[in-house]
């Protein structure tokens, strides 16, 4: 987009300047002005040469800032070069060049993406065990990771997105429990889905069964003994369990806009044979040792990366910790290991595109996977000690490897007084985190349902004659619109407290705000005939600051994924997006569109809310934030 062209022209000119006063080898960057009044873009690097050189910064600036002008007669984009005395130098831009050039781009369709070839990177996310529906820190997990792989993809990268499903750990094992040994029905009753019957009514229960009766948890070891065996009716069963709930999660998974390459199996990882190599290359390394005596005596071990005291990696029974699946995983994604697996088409059919699931018998295909030049695992902050470890582990078997594997973690989502008991739980204090235990266990589903009950209402209220269907359809919009942005506003190392209310509000930074923004703005250009076009002529009439804040905005979405690429943080398109809606608005309540007398400039009016409103789309395509022309 024209903003990073008109950077370029920016830093080129800087460099140039430097060479031809002589100042050699310096670094040269800019940055965005802390408001407007400085201009677009400031450099302090008229400071820097001031510190080598024992100059006066304000000298330094109206020097370099006199070479600048000179060598910014000859570019585009550049407009006006103006030195401040404390040290800096402020850029301007040609805004009718600008303009026009950004507003004939977007229109073209460019709207900043990288069309090369990237890195391949795999993203791991969601993960949720199959026992249990979705709740709602899941979904923040879920929205972190999908808005994560449609930002890698917007920046050209080959992106694979993973959904590790643990079948064979002690949850699912709970579920059987209840269905074989307490009389469970395993079908779930009619209207409610599996996956909230299995993990609300059965697994629940199991748990509380164990703490009445402990000779169940025998039935429990039985039961994981088999699935990790892997044959046999009670395996074969559990599969057939496993394959039911997931079908409903992945249903919410698909309700929130989310969709996946491929479904990674731990059962199939146990069985894959890579941690038994992998342990083998450990023991010739020397990092894993065997213990003979003390409290770890009979254990494999591992030194603690951040101690040194000795972590057990395989217990004196010959069984893995749960961190020992987690290293050939890891090790898989990044090709330290081979890949064992063939890869199928899942049969559930997923929305749009094609889901692989790993398979031990099936052919390897056309399809491919592991190997990855980068590999992002989204996974709650309450695993980092953990992340670690596998990280740790990785550098042993491959030095420098551990640059390839990257933990995104984020914390966890609370729910607000008022949200708590509109959804039936009372609590004390101001929010609430939840917890299975205590029974504060909000399914996503129910979240969703409830808020799009909420905008149905608002929905209805704003639009009479419309058919009930598309009422529905703008309702469940607008209900994914507000639980996904405000999963991904905040940094995702801070803590959610979740507000329903607040979330729905089309005032403020919320999901249905950036809806009602851009169905406004196409609403606008429903009015009008024809294709909305701008030249550099018509360009230069934008000249009040509410239309060339919008222009400049709308031409810097690229920079903002960029920063959300290198952070790992598609915070940084939620407030973009904010900021783009909030200089839309600010626009179109200051100046006339339609109603502007002189044809040329209501063009070029119209022209700029055709090229913002697109920009605004694909800001929300990058959250996952549905959109709809009318809401």
């Amino acid at each position: 987009m024209k903003f990073l062209d008109f950077q370029a022209e920016v830093e080129e000119v800087l460099a140039d300047s430097c060479r031809a006063l002589g100042y050699k080898n310096v670094e040269i960057d800019v940055s965005l002005p802390p408001n407007d009044t400085y201009g677009d873009l400031a450099s302090a690097v008229p400071i820097r040469i001031a510190k080598a050189t024992g100059k006066k910064p304000g000298d330094v600036a109206i020097e370099l800032g006199s070479k600048a002008m000179e060598f910014a007669k000859k570019k585009r984009y550049i407009g006006a070069v103006s030195p401040h005395l404390g040290g800096y130098l402020n850029f301007s831009v040609n805004s009718a060049a600008f303009i026009a050039d950004s507003v004939s781009a977007i229109t073209a369709g460019d709207v900043g993406s990288v069309k090369e070839k990237g890195e391949v990177v795999s993203i791991e996310h969601t993960n949720v065990n199959p026992n249990k529906a979705l709740h709602i820190g899941h979904a923040r997990n879920l929205v972190l990771g999908d808005s994560l792989v449609r930002v890698m993809r917007y920046m050209g990268h080959q992106v694979r997105a993973l959904n590790y499903v643990d079948d064979s750990g002690a949850q699912v094992a709970d579920i059987i429990v209840g269905f074989r040994f307490l009389g469970y029905s395993d079908v779930a009753p009619e209207g409610v889905k599996y996956d909230t019957y299995c993990g609300d009514k059965v697994y629940t229960k199991v748990t509380k069964e164990y703490q009445t009766d402990p000779a169940l948890k025998e039935k429990q070891s039985f039961v994981l003994k088999e699935i990790e065996k892997g044959t046999g009716e009670v395996a074969e069963y559990a599969r057939e369990i496993v394959k039911k709930i997931l079908a409903a999660q992945l249903s919410t998974c698909w309700r929130l806009g989310a969709s996946y390459d491929l479904l990674n199996w731990e059962s199939q990882l146990v069985h894959s044979g890579m941690w038994e190599e992998i342990f083998e290359s450990l023991k010739k390394t020397g990092y894993v040792k065997f213990q003979t005596e003390g409290e770890n005596k009979g254990t494999w071990v591992i030194p603690d990366p951040e101690t040194g005291e000795e972590k057990v990696v395989v217990r004196s029974d010959g069984t893995a910790v749960y961190v020992a699946k987690d290293i050939p995983y890891a090790a898989w994604k990044i090709g330290i290991i081979g890949d064992p697996f063939g890869y199928e088409e899942y049969p559930v059919q997923q929305p749009g595109s094609v889901m692989y699931s790993t398979s031990l018998t099936g052919k390897k295909g056309k399809a491919r996977f592991g190997g990855a030049d980068l590999a992002v695992s989204v996974i709650d902050t309450r695993q980092s000690y953990l992340q670690r470890i596998v990280s740790k582990v990785l550098d042993k078997l491959d030095p420098g490897s551990s640059r390839k594997y990257l933990h995104r973690s984020y914390e966890v989502v609370s729910l607000s007084k008022r949200t708590a008991s509109q959804l039936g739980f009372e609590i004390e204090g101001d929010f609430a985190h939840m917890s299975g235990r205590k029974g504060l266990y909000v399914n996503a589903d129910a979240v969703l349902d409830r808020l799009k009950d909420k905008a149905r209402s608002e929905t209805r209220r704003r639009n009479l004659s419309e058919p009930e269907g598309w009422v529905d359809d703008v309702a469940e919009a607008v209900a994914v619109a507000a639980l996904r942005y405000e999963l991904l506003k905040q940094d995702p190392d801070k803590m959610i407290v979740f507000d329903m209310d607040e979330a729905l509000r089309f005032q403020g930074d919320t999901g249905p705000y950036l809806l009602y923004t851009h169905a406004r703005a196409r609403r606008i250009l429903d009015k009008t005939d024809g294709k909305p076009k701008m030249d550099e002529k018509a360009a230069g009439r934008l000249t009040r600051p509410q239309e060339l804040k919008l222009a400049k905005k709308m031409s810097m979405l690229d920079v903002s994924a960029e920063t959300a690429e290198e952070f790992l943080s598609p915070k940084e398109i939620a407030r973009f997006s904010h900021d783009l809606a909030m200089a839309f608005n600010d626009f179109y309540e200051s100046v006339p569109v339609n109603k502007e007398e002189n044809a040329e400039l209501r063009d070029a009016r119209l022209a700029l809310v055709d090229a913002s409103s697109r920009v605004l789309a694909e800001s929300m395509r990058l959250m996952g934030v549905p959109l709809r022309d009318r809401i």
